[in-house]
């Protein structure tokens, strides 16, 4: 009795594992276009095939669909499905499943039905008639399980109205009214904008309407409310750098978009995201490794060549996840690491890798060691062949035992390098002179130093003083020397020279007025002087020099003036100062043809009218300065004005001070000195041509 229950629960087993040992394997995928934009696929099997399991993306918009237990016999895994609605389907092996991947443009509807060993998938609206049910066995249809949010079951959804309302931290909230809660949005940030859709969703005529909200003073600038089909789609339109966030309460959809801050940006900067790759979705239950880098190769279309020690399972579940990411996951999860060598993707275990490559370094450093060594003489034409050597020397030295084989020679006589290397050395050695070795670009300055001045001086003064006289009247007489020079006022033959009682006259030689009363005993003698002097003068240099470019160039011109030396024994020697126009620079030419210029300008000048022990002092005027100019752009780098005024009142003490009287015993002089140095450069980059300087 045991006996035949162990036999009756053995054949049950059988008879309840049998879908699963008895696997079908996938023999052809044939592809019909149907009327409406719509295309039929027929996956044909060797024996009934099992039912698919089906779900959808939207981003990137895909059908996918899982057949478990099948084994793929197909010889070319992607097929192209023409210019329409289905670009290509794609077949994939995993471990205990074969899944039919169909790449989209738009994301639209599919069924599924089988037909003894066939598959028929149809996608495209309206394929709810799209092929009929024989009558002698009805098919096994399978519709597709997306979430909810996919389904593409017409429901009763719409948006009621759309709202903008300015938040308290200046924030644009957008307020969607939904009709029922479980309506979901997909957002995406394009090309600037923020775009919510809503599928399956309605818009009333009355809410499909642009609106500006410029005047909130907020980021967001329009808001447009469109509909695409049954597809609803609310595109918000902001402006500068801004962040957006999303909540949803009851029925109401809420899109806040804030303006960001410096510090925001700077921490978005820091944060942005690496990976740009093509977004997939995969969801797998302890998958082996090697299958789902099969999946991202045929995904990718990439070269994928795996190591036999990559091994292993795998559990994950990625939703809208860029590829590259994805794969970065998988090779960190399972210790792995991959190296891109032209269009093929290595992928290995890291300590592989590493183990691989170091192992090539150590082979081309034997070979490095082992190579021939070459003879070659390089002609250097612009450039120091010195220079050049010891630059080479200084980039090769970081090598090992680089100084123990080969030589570098220069011959200054003819400027040559003389180089005894391997030959990856000597065709190295050759780019570079091909690259330092060329002409220098020469720049021209041109300076003007202007020095303007303007003097005036004024003066009044008195000087009175008598004598006796013989006869007395009235005599008035010029006085053609000045007040310092004696006069004498009187009748003509008179010997007597006036003596000044009060000497207040102007010290410089001027003009004045004399004025005598003479009585038979007394001679009264009255002088006033006065002068005023007004003079101006420009000084204009003008020197100009021509260099390289980052070369040191000065131009010099001026006298040395001598003088004598005493030293601790009494002997005198003769020693010179310089006193000298000079302009010292070092432009630099910078890449957008700007100059980068380090000037000094000096302007010294003797004071002979000031000398000291026979010798003049130096007046010194320099400016040291470092600007960048345009290319024939004239700029001041230095400007100095100095005016003085002076004013000095001579006069007897307390007699000076009488009102009107004290007018007899005072002198007055006025000055007013100005001067003004501005220097003015020039610089203009040479070609190679010969240019004529104008003068």
């Amino acid at each position: 009795m045991n006996r035949i229950f162990a036999t009756f629960g053995l054949s049950l087993w059988i008879a309840l594992l049998s879908p699963m040992v008895q696997a079908a394997n996938l023999k052809a995928l044939d592809v019909a276009a149907l009327p409406g934009d719509r295309v039929e696929l027929k996956l044909s099997f060797d024996g009934a095939p099992p039912t698919p399991h089906g779900y959808t993306t939207e981003q990137p918009a895909r059908i996918a669909l899982d057949l478990p237990g099948v084994v793929s016999k197909l010889a070319n895994k992607t097929r192209d499905l023409g210019g329409g609605n289905a670009r290509s389907a794609t077949v994939v092996e995993a471990k205990d499943r074969t899944r039919l991947i169909i790449n989209l443009t738009q994301l639209t509807p599919y069924t599924a039905r089988v037909e003894g060993n066939n598959l028929f998938v149809v996608v495209g609206r309206g394929t709810s008639n799209a092929a009929s049910t024989p009558a002698a066995k009805p098919p096994r249809v399978a519709t597709a399980t997306p979430a909810p949010v996919k389904a593409y079951t017409p429901v009763s959804k719409a948006i009621r109205g759309v709202d903008f309302q300015r938040g308290t931290q200046g924030e644009g909230n957008v307020v969607i009214d939904l009709s029922d809660p479980s309506i979901a949005p997909d957002i995406q940030e394009r090309d600037g904008k923020i775009v919510v859709g809503f599928a399956r969703t309605q818009l009333p005529e009355p809410l499909r309407v642009r609106l500006d909200v410029k005047d909130f003073a907020t980021p967001v600038q329009f808001v447009n409310a469109s509909a695409t089909g049954d597809r609803a789609i609310i595109s918000i339109e902001p402006s500068g750098a801004f962040d957006y966030s999303t909540y949803q309460t009851d029925n109401k959809l809420t899109v806040s978009i804030r303006p960001m801050t410096v510090d925001d940006l700077q921490k978005r900067n820091a944060e942005r995201f690496a990976y740009t790759g093509e977004k997939l979705s995969l969801n797998f239950q302890d998958i082996d490794v090697r299958s789902v880098l099969q999946l991202i190769a045929d995904f990718t279309n990439l070269n994928l060549v795996a190591s036999d020690t990559v091994q292993g399972g795998i559990t994950l579940r990625l939703q809208n996840v860029p590829w590259d990411q994805a794969l970065d996951l998988v090779l960190k999860t399972k210790g792995l690491d991959k190296r891109k060598i032209g269009n093929v993707l290595l992928v290995a275990p890291a300590d592989e890798i590493a183990a691989r490559e170091r192992q090539e370094l150590e082979s081309q450093k034997q070979i490095a060691e082992l190579a021939p060594l070459r003879r070659e003489l390089l002609q250097v034409n612009y450039a120091k062949a010195a220079d050049i050597a010891k630059l080479f020397q200084s980039v090769t030295s970081a090598e090992a035992k680089v100084d123990e084989r080969g030589s570098i020679t220069v011959d200054e006589r003819t400027n040559n390098i003389i180089a005894y290397q391997t030959q990856d050395r000597l065709d190295e050695l050759r780019r570079i002179v091909a690259q330092l070795d060329i002409p220098v670009r020469q720049v021209m300055i041109e300076a003007r130093i202007v020095e303007a001045n303007v003097d005036y001086d004024k003066s009044l003064g008195v000087r009175w003083g008598g004598s006796v006289q013989n006869k007395g009247n009235w005599n008035t007489s010029g006085v053609s020397n000045g007040a310092n020079a004696s006069s004498t006022i009187g009748t003509p033959g008179s010997t007597s020279t006036n003596s000044p009682f009060v000497d207040m006259g102007t010290t410089a030689n001027t003009s004045g007025l004399g004025i005598a009363f003479i009585t038979d005993n007394v001679l009264l003698d009255l002088e006033l002087t006065a002068m005023e002097k007004t003079g101006n003068g420009e000084i204009v240099s003008q020197p100009k020099v021509v260099t390289s470019d980052k070369e040191t160039a000065k131009i010099l011109k001026g006298t040395e003036i001598p003088y004598q030396e005493a030293s601790s024994s009494g002997a005198t020697s003769v020693s010179f100062k310089e006193a000298s126009l000079s302009l010292e620079v070092t432009p630099q030419i910078t890449p957008d043809n700007r100059i980068i210029m380090e000037v000094k300008v000096t302007k010294d000048e003797p004071d002979y009218l000031n000398k000291v022990q026979d010798v003049p002092p130096i007046k010194k005027n320099e400016v040291n300065a470092k600007v960048l100019v345009n290319d024939g752009e004239t700029i001041v780098i230095g400007g100095v004005f100095s005016n003085t005024q002076s004013k000095v009142v001579d006069k007897v003490p307390f007699l000076g001070d009488v009102p009107y009287l004290g007018r007899l015993f005072r002198r007055d002089v006025v000055s007013e000195k100005k001067s003004e140095l501005l220097v003015f450069l020039t610089p203009r980059i040479m070609n190679n041509q010969a240019i004529a300087v104008s003068h």
